[in-house]
């Protein structure tokens, strides 16, 4: 029987003490059935994209592209399915423009070297300059009225539930989830036994781009339509997402699916429930959301150590005691 870890115990606790406090604190709130479909409702983007991007955090990698990534494919699908009076091509459209953009940004970081925390904020950068341009040309532009049936729950929902279950396959019982988190342990005994570093690189970030794409979908038929701050700070609350879930910075084995749920979710109770009791100021929010994360890592990251001294404690204690008995 596998022993639950430290480590794995931290963000499910945060979690528990996040929700109870707020619950007490809204006076029961924030257990209504309107204030909780407005939590999944507010997750959902956060959680579709931070599905991808866990698959680059398990590597020890980070993609901070991903928020830019939303806007730009976002902004160019829906101005392609409008000029081509195709509102379905909006979707392919989207995919594929997002995907590509993963796709070279997996090739910069395999075959050029490139940090990923380098290219991606040069990514950013250079592409939130893009979409800018694009966005004082064309304007804001509306979805076709035929798209607004994806928006309805008995769409929206089991959509993303099958996202999810996708990702979660993919990341548990894939050879691209495993040798992730590979590679997140040790690189150099990864690529040592066989696992193509390079390919698993460009395949994440070609993932976390497709994922954007999926992200892209969901904010254009949640507000009707391209606007010039799709995506903005997206990638800071995916990273928060991440990390506040206990994913330590260097991945590995601390990278899970559940743990970008509790992240997410952690994140969108604090400021729903700032809300509800009176106290949404951004600058109030964000403050509690950063003291929140320090203490999460800092707690995750003591828990990871602990885990490891008593693991390698256990090891030597194994082989005190066959030793011994020989």
């Amino acid at each position: 029987m596998k022993k639950l870890k430290l480590q794995d115990v931290v963000p499910f606790a945060a979690f528990i003490v996040i929700f109870v406090f707020f619950t007490i604190a809204s006076g029961g709130k924030m257990l209504s059935a309107y204030n909780l479909r407005i939590l999944l409702d507010q997750s959902m983007i956060t959680i579709v994209v931070g599905l991808g991007v866990l698959f680059v955090a398990a590597q020890g990698s980070i993609d901070l592209s991903v928020g830019v990534n939303v806007a730009f494919s976002g902004v160019l699908a829906t101005h392609i399915s409008l000029r081509l009076s195709a509102p379905w091509l909006l979707i392919p459209a989207a995919l594929a423009i997002s995907a590509a953009v993963g796709l070279v940004i997996g090739v910069i970081v395999s075959k050029l070297k490139v940090s990923s925390f380098m290219t991606t904020i040069a990514m950013l950068i250079g592409i939130r300059g893009v979409v800018n341009y694009i966005q004082t040309k064309i304007g804001v532009e509306y979805l076709d009225v035929s798209l607004k049936i994806l928006n309805e729950p008995y769409v929206k929902i089991p959509l993303f539930i099958a996202v999810t279950a996708v990702m979660a396959y993919l990341f548990e019982f894939t050879k691209l989830g495993r040798y992730s988190r590979a590679i997140g342990e040790n690189e150099t005994t990864a690529r040592s036994v066989g696992v193509p570093v390079e390919k698993m690189k460009i395949a994440v970030f070609l993932l976390s781009g497709l994922l954007a794409g999926v992200g892209a979908i969901f904010t254009l038929i949640s507000v009707g339509g391209s606007t010039n701050t799709m995506g903005n700070f997206l990638e800071m609350k995916v990273a928060m997402a991440i990390f506040l879930g206990g994913v330590l910075v260097t991945g590995g084995a601390s990278a899970r699916i559940y743990k970008v749920l509790l992240g997410a979710f952690s994140i969108t109770i604090i400021v729903n429930g700032l809300a509800l009791i009176g106290k949404s100021e951004s600058q109030i929010s964000e403050t509690v959301e950063g003291i929140l994360l320090l203490l999460i890592l800092y707690a995750a990251t003591a828990a990871a150590r602990r885990d490891r001294r008593r693991s390698v404690k256990q090891a030597v204690a194994s082989e005190t005691s066959a030793t011994e008995s020989t």
